[in-house]
């Protein structure tokens, strides 16, 4: 707009989720996957497509589950390698490790009862899953080469897929998740929100109007 060239980059914005039900509503869903107290859950969101990694990230949880007993996995969403990705669970022998429901209409649920987000696309814009995850204080995992294309995330707002054995370590220590959690939820807030959004675009047509 005008003759200035020039790029500005709003991001996605997705509400806040509200906190307030969150330990009633936790207890609930961990309750119909037939959790225990102790199980760390890791949740995988998206199509089953060859974009969103799914297999990648079905070796990620074999390796985790190996540095940690406790973590089970759970995908939420389905597509076309259904039938491929229970395949590689029943050959691996792990259908009490690994586990994966139907598209959802409510995703709040399962990330009030996950642990951690973790998301293995190498690329695509920013995914509302993550934005949604640390909307509702869920800690987000990412590879490097995913976190550097957008300049939100470091290391203070999401941990790293940089190996098993060390992302294990950190999965293990409740300041750690509690910290990165939080700051992914102040990012939500100063960024990722629908208010953060509009903002950004009225602060743009204001400007043009303006010029």
């Amino acid at each position: 707009m005008g003759s200035e060239k020039r790029i500005e980059t709003i991001f996605n914005g997705v509400p806040l989720i509200d906190l307030d039900q969150k330990a009633t509503v936790r207890a609930a869903k961990r309750r119909d996957l037939g959790l225990k107290p102790d199980d760390f859950l890791v949740l995988g969101i998206g199509r089953l497509e060859a974009q969103k990694q799914p297999f990648v990230f079905l070796k990620v949880a074999k390796s985790l589950h190996e540095h940690f007993p406790n973590a089970k996995f759970l995908w939420v969403g389905d597509g076309k390698l259904d039938a491929k990705w229970d395949r590689w669970v029943a050959q691996e022998k792990l259908g009490g490790v690994i586990s994966r429901v139907n598209w959802q209409t409510d995703v709040a649920p399962f990330l009030f009862a996950g642990d951690l987000l973790l998301h293995v696309a190498e690329f695509e814009g920013l995914p509302f899953a993550i934005a949604e995850a640390m909307s509702a204080g869920l800690p987000c995992a990412m590879t490097r080469n995913f976190a550097a294309e957008i300049s939100l995330f470091s290391d203070e707002n999401a941990l790293f897929l940089d190996d098993a054995e060390s992302l294990a370590r950190q999965l293990k220590d409740p300041v750690v998740l509690s910290k990165v959690a939080a700051a992914g939820r102040q990012l939500v807030k100063n960024s990722l929100s629908v208010p953060a959004m509009v903002n950004g675009y009225e602060r743009l047509y204001a400007e043009a109007m303006r010029r």
